[in-house]
């Protein structure tokens, strides 16, 4: 009878596919493949803890959970934040939004430095808010950090390099041309926001839908 050997190598890399990264230097998320199975972890090599967000969207993984991760990292650590199972007969793609924020309150308080302290219920949480942004648009980043910072289910779509995301919100509005238009545009179940022009008006949507 003849045995054969097999060596199971586990790769731990700085992760590449990202809508968005944090530029943190001291956390950086990594990967961990073994066979189908993907993990992602949050590596801090600080010596102080920070609260991380990571979302995850992809049509190649299977998920034990859509709802996005906010955790604490304490310092010179790593921890596991998602396991994924790649589909049969699917590449493996995926879109990671990670932000790092040093821990300054704790994670269940979810406040912004707008003190913006809304009583969420997490059964809300499942409500999606898609988010329409462009290149050159401060607020759409502030808005993308307190969506972040307080766990929130969103998708963020960059009209000026998804054109399929265009031409939808194009026909919703049904309108021919964006030009004109502020930004952030957000849809919150049914309702579309065409009017976001400050942070502060940002946060009173938020509330009409999560308190």
């Amino acid at each position: 009878m003849r045995l054969t050997l097999v060596r199971i190598f586990y790769l731990m890399l700085p992760l590449a596919c990202f809508s968005q990264i944090s530029s943190n230097p001291y956390v950086t998320l990594v990967e961990k493949k073994s066979g189908k199975r993907l993990q992602l972890f949050a590596k801090n090599t600080d010596s102080i803890p920070y609260a991380v967000f990571l979302r995850v969207t992809t049509k190649d993984y299977r998920r034990t959970s859509k709802r996005p991760i906010l955790k604490e990292i304490p310092g010179n650590s790593t921890q596991l934040l998602k396991t994924l199972i790649v589909l049969d007969g699917k590449e493996g793609h995926y879109d990671a939004t990670f932000i790092v924020n040093e821990v300054t309150t704790s994670l269940t308080m979810r406040k912004t430095h707008d003190q913006f302290n809304l009583k969420i219920n997490d059964a809300k949480l499942e409500k999606t808010i898609l988010m329409y942004s462009n290149s050159n648009c401060e607020l759409c980043n502030q808005a993308i950090e307190i969506l972040g910072e307080n766990a929130f289910n969103f998708e963020n779509y960059n009209l000026e390099t998804n054109i399929e995301a265009s031409k939808s919100l194009k026909s919703e509005l049904d309108i021919s041309s964006l030009q004109g238009l502020k930004f952030p545009i957000l849809k919150i179940e049914d309702q579309i926001y065409t009017n976001v022009d400050s942070r502060k008006k940002f946060i009173e949507i938020l509330k009409v839908h999560f308190e």
